[in-house]
């Protein structure tokens, strides 16, 4: 007899003691890819053009929904059925890199508002600039050249 998740993604038999330590390690590869990228990201001064943050956006995107669907099966398991002893090493360690990729989540947030301040601010700049140039230009006149003309 199969069990299924909410997500309709069949599951073994909750009894079956491997299982709940093989979701674990499925989503603890799951989260150590996740936090192998934060650290590339933070790594690369000098390689963080447009192309490249889209890439790594994306990436981390699809890493993120492989994560959220292993848990929502480790979820699933838990609620049939308590971890073996067996697995409490592999919860910590899941718990430990986890908050990891919570904390290099937070200062690349922290970089990125930074950033955006900082081009919101040269953006106003900018238009001020763009502004007190326009005083500046000169207007059509019916009295353009007057002076010579006077003079004549």
């Amino acid at each position: 007899m199969k069990y299924e998740t909410k997500m309709k993604v069949p599951l073994a038999p909750p009894q079956d003691p491997g299982f709940v330590a093989s979701l674990l390690q499925s989503s603890i590869i799951h989260y150590e890819k996740m936090l192998a990228l934060f650290i590339a990201i933070n790594s690369e001064s000098g390689n963080k053009n447009a192309e490249t943050l889209e890439a790594w956006g994306t990436e981390l995107l699809q890493l993120q929904e492989q994560a959220e669907l292993a848990d929502q099966l480790l979820m699933n398991a838990l609620e049939e059925t308590s971890p073996p002893a067996s697995a409490l090493p592999l919860l910590e360690k899941r718990l430990e890199i986890m908050h990891q990729v919570f904390t290099h989540n937070r200062a690349l947030l922290s970089t990125a508002n930074n950033i955006k301040s900082l081009l919101a601010h040269e953006i106003r700049e900018m238009q001020g600039g763009r502004a007190a140039l326009h005083g500046y230009r000169q207007t059509t006149s019916s009295h353009q050249g007057s002076i010579l003309n006077a003079s004549r």
